[in-house]
Parts: structure tokens; sequence; C-alpha cells
């Protein structure tokens, strides 16, 4: 099950078919990223539909849930996964340009977003979340991903960073924000591991030790790139570009024209552009690992 957080969401609900009406119904789910466990209530309606509200948390994150149903009595009626997730384009705007239904660009954008992932091999999303890093012997602690703010550090289970405490504030994101560097000035910076010359110089993020990152990681928001490219594909998927691609035509002749697609037509989105957009997000290095 997927439910979409839009710009106007106030509350991210999800629904259920439950066997009788008019009951009250509990939702137990837990995030599968950082482990926690949420409990909410509601009541079916005379459709036998229940809606429950999720937790706050997810008005600003994404994240992947695992959910169950159960009576008051503790029986189980429905288990399912649930995915809250921000889409990669204005929706509205789109459903607007293409003269479609809401419901159709919903599902549309769905296609279009799991091309997308596909392409560059991850997802553009926003969670708060901990992250264990080994040190490199290096001033900076690279991430595998995006990180946008911090909130606790721990070396070997000691906290040496809180974004609560002033006097545990020594450290920042770097720049390009695929780091964590500390933000007192530095007299000899370590960018490569210990060589013999430098044997006396003393670094931020000793080698081997163990790091345990609490912090926003992923995109606040979508790239306008991405978005741009989503939208190209949206389009194409509403106009029904990709009738022969999806049925992996290479060469097409009645008579009156001919079509052969090229090499490698099969392998993208369908649509060159976003392609050609999507390119600059494969491939993507870990920092600080050769």
């Amino acid at each position: 099950m997927e439910t979409l957080r839009l710009p106007e969401t106030t509350q991210v609900e999800v629904s259920f078919s439950v066997p009788d009406v008019s009951t009250l119904y509990i939702l137990s789910y837990q995030d599968l990223t950082t482990g926690d466990t949420y409990s909410t209530t509601a009541t079916s309606n005379t459709s036998k539909i229940v809606t429950f509200t999720l937790d706050d948390r997810y008005l600003n994150y994404t994240g992947t849930l695992d959910a169950d149903v159960f009576t008051s009595a503790s029986a189980l009626v429905a288990s399912d996964g649930i995915e809250v997730v921000k889409p990669y384009c204005d929706i509205t705007s789109v459903k607007n340009k293409l003269g479609i239904t809401t419901a159709q660009a919903i599902q549309v954008e769905k296609v279009a977003r799991k091309l997308i992932e596909s392409e560059v091999a991850g997802r553009f999303n926003f969670q708060r979340k901990q992250k264990e890093v080994y040190g490199m012997g290096l001033d900076y602690l690279p991430m595998d991903e995006k990180i946008q703010n911090i909130y606790y550090l721990y070396e070997n289970g000691v906290k040496i960073y809180d974004y609560e405490n002033p006097d545990l504030q020594e450290y920042k994101i770097s720049t390009d924000k695929t780091s964590i560097v500390t933000s007192v000035t530095e007299v000899n910076k370590m960018e490569y591991k210990y060589v013999w010359r430098d044997r006396y110089l003393d670094t931020d993020f000793f080698s081997g030790y163990d790091y345990l990152v609490d912090a926003d990681f992923g995109y606040r928001v979508i790239p306008e790139d991405i978005q741009e490219a989503c939208e190209l594909i949206m389009q194409d998927i509403a106009n029904d570009n990709m009738r022969y691609m999806n049925r992996y035509i290479e060469e097409f002749d009645n008579n009156e024209f001919k079509i052969k697609f090229g090499k490698g037509t099969t392998t993208g989105t369908g649509n060159m552009i976003a392609d050609k957009i999507l390119a600059g997000y494969k491939n993507r290095i870990i920092p600080g690992v050769i």
C-alpha cells in the first residue's frame, strides 16, 4: 500500500477494509528503517472501511512500514506494508497540463517514479535514522548518502555531538553534504590515510573506530531536474508514447512508414531527455572509499 504526502497534506492517512461497521480497530505498525513502533485507533464507517492517521513524523519523513490491524479483542484482521512517499513532481500541476484526473495522475506519477528509481538505483527519500560508520583515519567521516542535519554522534559508544548541548557541538556537515567534519579550526587537515611522514599528525575520525550517526538523510525537496524528468515521463505515459517500447518492438514496418529503435532503447526510461537528466545521478561513488 502506498500513501502520498502531498504539499497540502495535514494528516497522513491509510485505509483498510474490515469485517464490521462502526467498530473500533487498532493499527499497530513498525518503521522498518528506524525500528520504531506506533499504535493508533479508529472506527470503521458504514462501508466497512477504517481510516487511520499515522504519526506526525510522516508529515516530514518518508517511511516503509509493516502494519497490522486488530480488533479491540486483539484479533488480527489485516496486514500490509505501507510506503509513505513524496511524489517526484507536482501532481496537481501535471494533471492540469495533461487534462487527466487526479487518480490517473497519481497512478502515472507512481510508474514514472519507479522508472526513475530503477535508473538511478536509489530513491529520493528523506528520513531521520541512525547509521553506523567506521572511521578511516581521516579528518572527515564520509556518508554513503546526503546528510542534511545531525542530531547525535557517538564514537565507540560515547556521545561526542549533541544538537541540544552547546558543549558538544564541535562537528558539522560538509558543504557538499556528503560527510561530517570538525567545526574547529584545523592546523593539519588529513584527507588521506596515514603515511610514514604523517605519523605524528592527529585526525578527527580514527581508523577502525565505530561511529553512530543520528541524522536526517536524503533530500528535503526533490531536485528540480528530477521533477522535470518525472514530468517528461508522465507525459509520455499519459499520451501512450511508450506503446512500442513496452512491447520490446525493435522494428515496425507497415509499408507506409518504418520504425526502428536505436540500441539501448529498452534500457532507459523511454525518454531520451529524461535519461540524460538521470545520468548525473547514476554510479554515485561513496566518498572516501577506494
